[in-house]
């Protein structure tokens, strides 16, 4: 049962983790529909914009698709920038419990327990994935809250097609389900390890315990 949880808990980190990826790199955290005839949705990441652009060249009217780094002509506002970190954060720490949940299960194959080497990776796989799922749902509620309502101060460089005056609707993307799902994995693996690490420690006392008591039979 328990290695079964320590390999539950290391998969579970590891979806949690490909999730944290995805929603790093997804350019759909905001989706603005304008009211435009040149730049009709926009997509907004953490660290650039996606839009398509209509060009008359000719009399014709093309298509092209743009990015747009968010850069200091922007005006960036505090949940993207302090968002930039958390979620690299997040990315950081899950590799180091991926390792040390890793170490775990093969610290179980051996025949010796080695508990204080396990409890130590336990510890340190449960807070390095609540700290994951802190920093994953932090960034997601704060990001979408202050959007939904309106609230954001995200605004385009001088000169930009469209305004922000020209904004006609804000659409939720699949970025938020997907951080609510990573954050909730996150969570159930830290669930697993603090559960693994408190039967190692009852594992622990009740070990000499036992083998005074063999030790007893024998006599």
């Amino acid at each position: 049962m328990h290695l079964f949880s320590k390999r539950l808990a290391l998969v579970l980190s590891y979806v949690s983790w490909a999730f944290s990826i995805s929603i790093a790199i997804s350019k759909s955290w905001r989706v603005w529909e304008f009211d435009s005839d040149v730049i009709s949705t926009m997509y907004f990441g953490l660290w650039e914009a996606s839009y398509m652009q209509k060009i008359n060249m000719s009399g014709y009217m093309l298509k092209f698709p743009v990015s747009a780094v968010l850069n200091d002509s922007w005006n960036i506002p505090d949940e993207i920038y302090y968002g930039q970190d958390l979620i690299l954060l997040t990315n950081f720490l899950t590799p180091v419990t991926l390792y040390f949940g890793s170490l775990a299960i093969w610290a179980s194959w051996k025949n010796d327990l080695y508990p204080d080497f396990l409890q130590a990776c336990y510890n340190i796989s449960a807070l390095f994935l609540v700290l994951s799922c802190f920093c994953i749902t932090l960034t997601i509620s704060w990001n979408f809250i202050v959007d939904i309502y309106g609230e954001t101060t995200l605004d385009f460089p001088p000169g930009f097609p469209v305004g922000k005056d020209m904004v006609e609707a804000q659409r939720v993307s699949y970025v938020l389900p997907l951080g609510i799902t990573s954050a909730s994995l996150a969570l159930v693996s830290a669930l697993l390890f603090s559960y693994d690490w408190y039967s190692n420690v009852q594992w622990c006392q009740e070990k000499p315990t036992l083998v005074l008591t063999d030790l007893q039979k024998e006599d």
